[in-house]
Parts: structure tokens; sequence; C-alpha cells
């Protein structure tokens, strides 16, 4: 075969790409790819010319691809003129095979071939990613995920700006609502002459409700203190203690009212309050806001000026932020779920009605005498908080948190100075804006998110994927029947428990088909029903969305819970398991490219990065947290003392070797901060018994059904695939200031991390093994059967 040159590649592509852009020349939105522009299956003028179109589009498309792919083999096959990829029976040419192609040998380092897997596994198959991906000014990190998002937010920008809806001729009169109400409140948001036109006026109106309702008139501290934060509740404004409805630990079936501390007061965490630097910034930041928006008060008889004001204001939330417990207690449930009746968490802070609270938040016909309090102690030191600060601080305080939540929502120069100090926080350019159709496409999945899923999920989601889908979880979830059986650490009552756990366990794929029914237009219109959208006020409709699903949460109560209910968005690149509920739920965002690349992708693939996420959710049922859970779904003591302890030593060893993983500190002339191996020992067992179990479910699957290999890629195993795919998905790039917010807040261990998984910054196994202690503390692993299968895949990586 002739060696393709530099120059035939290039003409190549670039008649493709001309044949794409006369396809789509009516569709085409500036900068985006050339030839990623997604219409609707549905979409066209008559079935000739959309039957013309796709198989013109898949031809170009697939030429195109292939051309990429060949464009990286170039120094091979100069090297190597014999070499046909395209001669074996045993090599997979089909679209998705090129693509995935494409894209690993993308991503792969351009000089992995000098790098040692075993060092720097990160580098070998992320290097690429790095090179070829800029984080925009408004981003402070990225990974894979990122961009799987940003591809599903850039197929629903073109059915939103399109001429008219997707399939408008064959809509249902549901849809057609449905899709009415989804455009109208994307052109509100999208709209921003008129945002400008407003200014803050709708902002003030909040503030000055505040006012209204808290006022400075009131005696006291507690005056009106409880309606204050009603109010507050009610617009979605976070301050002093959160409420939310869940269904009860302990009573799966039922739900039940949650008193939180709130996950945020001000800054991301409360080691920020001990930050002199970004103290005194984020002082002088609330000292501008409070001239801006005019906080000034008397103070027996004299003006109190707002860098007073707004110093007192920061000293009431360092106060709150050290009285909230840290990020690693308020994930544990063993002292998070505290049940109170109403009497007794009334003593723990009397400046708060809770009977009043629930009077006018539940249902009618709804009584209780039981919350559940996720930290008394915390409540106990509001209480002196508030007992101790002059009403006008809280005052203020309040109108704060208004404004922090909704400056986003205004275009107007007051707010600028709280959004640069944000991004610099976060390591962004001071100036960066987020373009202004992301935010609304990630409004409407916020407030309507069910509307966008359905026309999503329409485009992007065909059914053989949740088949696949469901194959793997399947496959991955009868491994892991598999190693409990040989889980010798595990007591013999236990082991049965947790088979049975598994046996259990509800997998939701792609998109909800109850409450609502995504395929069914009219469902989907009913959920919403309640909720009105204006096509020229935005903000307006982002406060009617928060109340609507204020409204929804509370009417919840006295009802057994809505275990068809979905957490997540179709569109959502993410998954879940959720304890109480003994269900993992994986939306169809995350099953896309790379983690899922389509049917006819090599399995490898799949399991490699899909898989891995699969048992990654999956190993949650029993991890440091869902060790707690037994097989439905109860909040009890199902492990034996024995087994517990045998858990906690193997778990200590995750726990010890994550806290050795460092990222720089927050200065130039800090010391290194360290990953907290204990709050993030849940996520870590999970990557390491999913990528476990994963690995195992393919080779099984493998031995029936073996896969073809992939063009350019011949000289990795099918193994070494594997690993490439999973890690491929944690390709990451961050800022300096964002992996230290992460390392306060994050549960999850820091990309990086997540890809080695070993110690004191080597890899001692291959990428996916569960770490050993060089020490022989841990040499019992937490699963049988994972390093060696990985081991003896080491040596022979390229």
């Amino acid at each position: 075969m002739r060696a393709l040159s530099a120059e035939d590649l290039v003409a190549f592509q670039t008649s493709s790409y001309e044949a794409i852009n006369y396809i789509d020349e009516k569709h085409e939105i500036t900068g985006t790819s050339v030839g990623t522009n997604h219409r609707p299956r549905w979409v066209g003028n008559s079935a000739y010319v959309s039957k013309f179109r796709t198989v013109a589009r898949w031809v170009i498309m697939t030429a195109s691809v292939v051309t990429l792919a060949l464009y990286h083999l170039y120094p091979v096959l100069e090297s190597n003129p014999t070499a046909d990829v395209t001669a074996s029976p045993d090599l997979c040419l089909e679209p998705e095979c090129i693509h995935a192609a494409s894209e690993i040998l993308y991503n792969l380092d351009p000089h992995y071939q000098d790098i040692d897997p075993c060092v720097d596994f990160d580098q070998y198959t992320c290097g690429g990613w790095r090179d070829r991906h800029d984080m925009r000014p408004d981003q402070g990190s990225i990974f894979a995920g990122t961009l799987m998002a940003e591809n599903a937010q850039m197929r629903l920008r073109h059915i939103l700006e399109a001429p008219e809806a997707p399939g408008e001729q064959t809509l249902s009169s549901a849809d057609k609502d449905n899709f009415k109400k989804l455009k109208s409140a994307y052109d509100a948001c999208i709209n921003v002459d008129a945002l400008k036109k407003r200014g803050s006026q709708p902002l003030e109106e909040i503030l000055g409700n505040i006012e209204n309702i808290y006022s400075l008139q009131g005696k006291g501290s507690d005056k009106n203190l409880t309606d204050a934060l009603l109010y507050l509740m009610q617009t979605d404004v976070s301050a002093l203690t959160d409420f939310s409805i869940s269904p009860d630990d302990r009573d799966p079936d039922n739900v039940v009212i949650f008193v939180t501390p709130p996950r945020r007061i001000g800054l991301p965490s409360r080691e920020y309050y001990n930050d002199t630097k970004v103290v005194d910034d984020y002082t002088s930041l609330a000292s501008k806001l409070f001239g801006i928006f005019n906080f000034f008060y008397l103070q027996n008889n004299e003006l109190v000026s707002s860098p007073q004001l707004a110093k007192n204001v920061i000293l009431l939330e360092k106060r709150l932020a050290d009285a909230t417990p840290d990020t690693q207690a308020q994930e544990d449930v063993t002292q998070y779920y505290n049940p109170y009746t109403l009497e007794e968490a009334g003593s723990l802070i009397p400046e708060i009605s809770f009977e009043h609270i629930l009077t006018e938040l539940s249902p009618k016909d709804f009584k209780t005498d039981r919350l559940i309090i996720g930290s008394p102690s915390y409540l106990k030191e509001v209480s002196n908080i508030i007992r101790s600060t002059p009403r006008d601080v809280i005052h203020a305080f309040f109108k704060f948190k208004a404004i922090q939540r909704y400056y986003s929502d205004i275009e107007d120069p007051k707010v600028t100075p709280l959004r640069e100090f944000n991004n610099r926080l976060a390591g962004k350019d001071p100036q960066a804006t987020q373009d202004r159709w992301r935010k609304c496409i990630n409004d409407l999945d916020s407030g309507i998110g069910w509307i966008l899923s359905r026309f999503y999920v329409l485009d992007a989601f065909p059914e053989e994927s949740k088949e696949l889908g469901d194959q793997i979880i399947s496959d991955i979830k009868e491994q892991f029947v598999y190693v409990l059986d040989g889980t010798k650490w595990m007591s013999s009552e236990v082991r049965q428990l947790g088979k049975q756990k598994v046996a259990n366990i509800i997998q939701k794929i792609g998109y909800p088909t109850r409450s609502p029914d995504l395929m069914d237009a009219e469902d989907v219109k009913n959920y919403y029903g309640s909720l009105d959208i204006s096509g020229d006020k935005f903000f307006e409709n982002s406060v009617r969305m928060s109340k609507f699903e204020f409204k929804r949460m509370w009417a919840q109560l006295g009802q057994p819970t809505n275990r068809d209910e979905w957490g997540m968005t179709a569109p959502t690149v993410n998954a879940y398991y959720n304890p109480p509920g003994n269900e993992i739920v994986f939306p169809a965002g995350i099953m896309q490219p790379p983690t899922f690349y389509g049917p006819k992708a090599p399995l490898y693939l799949a399991y490699g990065a899909f898989g891995a996420v699969s048992g990654h959710e999956l190993s949650h049922a029993f991890d440091s947290t869902g060790r707690h859970y037994d097989q439905i779904g109860n909040y009890t003591n199902w492990w034996d003392d024995k087994t517990v302890e045998a858990f906690e030593e193997r778990a200590q060893c995750f726990v010890d070797q994550y806290s050795n993983f460092t990222v720089p500190g927050p200065d130039p002339d800090s010391k290194p901060l360290h990953v907290n191996g204990r709050l993030t020992l849940g996520e870590n067992i999970a990557d390491a018994g999913g990528l476990s179990a994963s690995f195992h479910a393919w080779k099984k699957r493998d031995s029936s059904h073996a896969d073809k290999a992939l063009p350019g890629l011949e000289n990795f195993t099918k193994e070494q695939l594997f690993f490439i795919s999973y890690s491929n998905w944690w390709c990451s790039k961050t800022t300096k200031e964002a992996a230290v917010q992460a390392i306060y807040t994050d549960p999850h261990a820091p990309k990086p991390a997540r890809i080695l998984i070993g110690h004191d910054g080597k890899l001692e196994r291959i990428p996916g093994s569960f770490p050993v202690s060089t020490q022989g503390a841990c040499m019992q692993i937490m699963y049988r059967h994972s390093n060696a299968s990985f081991i003896q895949y080491q040596s022979s990586f390229p």
C-alpha cells in the first residue's frame, strides 16, 4: 500500500469538510467543529432528502475519521510501507471503531513509547489529550466528561436555535406545548439586551422583600427570623441551615425531613476562612457590594459604614463555618443521621420555630414529630451565634446570600466584583464569563430538565445503547457475586446477604420511564403543568423554577417514597448509587464517547470506560458508606464485628495510599496539600472495585465473543486498551486554585490519582489494580483475583 503523503491527507480532509458544510450550511454554528452539527433524527422536509443526508453524512464522516486515523499512522506507514490497515480480517473498520482509534491516538502522549506506563500512566494515556484541549477562560478544570457534557449542550443548542421545533409537522400537541415552554425559557435567557435593560432591578426586589420580612426595626435577632428563613428557603437561598426531603435511611419506603448545615456558607469550604489573604479579599468584596446596594444602617444613632458592616458579616460567616462539620463528617451517615422530635430539635435552637416551618410548608394533612438533624452541635452553636450577633449583621448576611445566589441571573455591572472574585478563587480569568447559551442550557437542565431530556434522548440515545448498557451492568453484577463468594474475610452470613443485595440492585439506564415517562410527551407536559414560563422575563423564570421544585419536594411528605424518580436528568454526564433505594443510575449523557462508542465498537473499550463507571457505582454498595445499608436499603448494622474489623484493616490501606498524593499549595511558598484519604475512601474503594469487576466481566465475555483490534493500535493488547479506555475517561486539566478547592470539598481523589491508583508517586501495579502497601500491611487486598490479573500485562506495553 502506498504511504499517504501529508498533502494527500490534507486535501482529502478539506474536500470532506466542504461536503459536510454544503449539506449542513443552514445549520452551521460558528465556533463548533466542522461536521458536528447534530440534528434530531426525525427532522427532514422529505423522507428522501433526510435519508440522503444521513447516508451522505455517514460516508463523509467515516472517510474523514479514517483520514484522521491514517494521519496519526503516517509515521508508522512511512517506516513500514508493507503495513495495510485494511488487510486484516481481525481489524474493526466500523465507524465507531475508527472514531475510537482516532480518539485514543490523539489522547496518547506523542512520545508515549518513551514513557514507562507503570511510572506515569496518566501522562502515557493523556499527554496528547492535554496538548489539544485548552481550558476556556471561564473554566477552572476540565476532563473528558466536560467535553462530553459540552457535546450534549451543543446538540441541545442546535435543537433550541433551529428555525422550528424538531419534526414540527409530526409533533404531537403535547410535544408542541413542551417545546414551546422550553423555547420560551431559552429565549428569555438568551436575550442579553433585555437583561441589561432590567439591570439589577429584579434582584433588588428580593432584597426589598428580605427588608420587609426581617426589618431592622425588630427587637433582638430572633424576631421574624423564622419568617425570613422561610422566604429564603422558598427562593432557593441557603442561609444558617438547610431543609430537605429524602427517604428515611432507617425506613427507606417513607420520606423524612432532614435539617443540615449549609454545604457552603459563602466561601467554598471552612478552610478558606483560615486563609488571611482570601478573607481580606472576601471582606473587601462584601464592602464593595454593600456600598453598591446601599447596605448602610443606623446603629446607636450612628451611620455604620459598609466596610465595618462587611467585617462583621464575614466574622459571622467565619463563626458559622467553624461550627460546620467538615466535609468528611457531612458525608458520614453514622454522624449525620440523628433523629429528633420537634421539641428536642427546638431545644437545640429555640430561635427557629421548626413547628412553624412545617406548618407553612407541609401538606395540610401531614403531621410528624420527627426530624433528622445532620449536626446537633452545629444547631446549638448557631443558636449562640444568633443571640450574640446584632440584628443588622444578620440582616445584611441574608441579603448577601441572596446576591450570591442570584448574581449570575442578572446583567449589571453592580455584580461584576462578585464574578471577578469567584473567578480568581477558582484560578479563572477574572473578566471571564460563561458563553450565554451554555448558561441558558444549564439553567434549563436545572429548572425544566425533563422537557430538555426528552428532546435530547430522541436525538442522541438509540435503544441499542440502552441494551448494551444493560448487558454490561448485568455482567458486572454477576462478577460481583463471584467475587463475594471468594471474599474470605467476610463471614458466610454477610456474604450471603451481600449477594442478595447485588441481586436486588435496581439498574436504571438512559432515562426514566415513570415520574415522568420520558417517552410519553403528555406525561412530561403534565409534570410541569403548574409551572408558568415567560418568554421575556428570565429572572422571574429562574425564581419560579426554584419555587416549583421546592413545592414538589415538600409535597412528597406523607407519601410513600417514589422509587421511580431520578436524581439526574438524561443529558447529565454522571452516574450515582442511591443507598436507601439500592439502585444504580446511568443517564444517557454518560453513555456517549469516550465512555461508550456504540454497540459495534470493541467491548474492551465499553467495559474499560462505561463498565468501570458501572462497577464503580455498584461498588458503592459495599464501600465505607454502602456497607451500612442492607439488601433492602435500610441503614442498619448488618455486618458482624469480625467482618467490620477486616474491612477497616483493608480500607486503611486505601486511606494511607491516597493520603500520599499531593497537589501544590495555594501560594508559591505553601506546602503541598495532601489528599484526604479518609474523605475520599468510599470513592477510592469504588474505583478499585469497579475496575476489577469490569475487567473480569469483560474477560469472561471476550472468551466467548472475541473483539477485533483497532486500526493503528495493533501493537496494544486488548487488555492494555481496556485500561487505556479507563484512563482516557479521567484525562484532565485543572488550575492550581481549582485543585486546592477540590482537596477541601470533593470526596473524589484528583483525577490523575484515579488513573494511577499507586503510592509514593510510583505505579507498582498496572493501572487498575488494588493498591498494595510496600510494608505488607495490606497484603490481603479487598477482593480476590485482582492484582494477578493485571500484573501479567505490565511488561508488554509498547
